[in-house]
């Protein structure tokens, strides 16, 4: 993620980097959820001592951290990738409906930091 902050493609996109931000903090904001219920099932656990199959697995969950961290780590990492792959898609749809809304005739874009620096020509040759 900081390649994207710190690339001259991106520097002035802001879509990019709001789109990015959307992902890295979904993904956080599950994690964090997700890591937050097992320890509050985990202290339920140890306080009230239930029994049962779910609290085996809950007890389960609580031995094996290791294996939850490599695998928030591989969430990281295949959602990084993912969204890499759905982003330019995604912002082709969002410019064709973005333009068919402003009534003008839908464009390809090249590069993904061409449609910031059309727009600062346009301005500039317009002036």
């Amino acid at each position: 993620m900081m390649a994207l902050y710190t690339s001259k493609a991106f520097a002035r996109d802001v879509v990019a980097i709001l789109y990015y931000s959307i992902v890295l903090t979904g993904i956080t904001v599950f994690v964090s959820a997700f890591i937050g219920i097992i320890q509050v099932l985990s202290l339920a656990q140890k306080v009230a001592e239930p029994e049962g199959r779910f609290w085996d697995g809950v007890d389960a969950i609580g031995e094996h951290y290791d294996i939850i961290g490599g695998c928030i780590c591989g969430l990281f990492v295949v959602a990084g990738l993912g969204s890499a792959l759905v982003y330019r898609p995604w912002r082709r749809r969002v410019n064709r409906r973005v333009q068919g809304r402003a009534g003008e005739e839908p464009r390809e874009e090249s590069s993904i930091g061409d449609r910031t620096s059309q727009t600062r020509l346009a301005a500039t040759t317009e002036a």
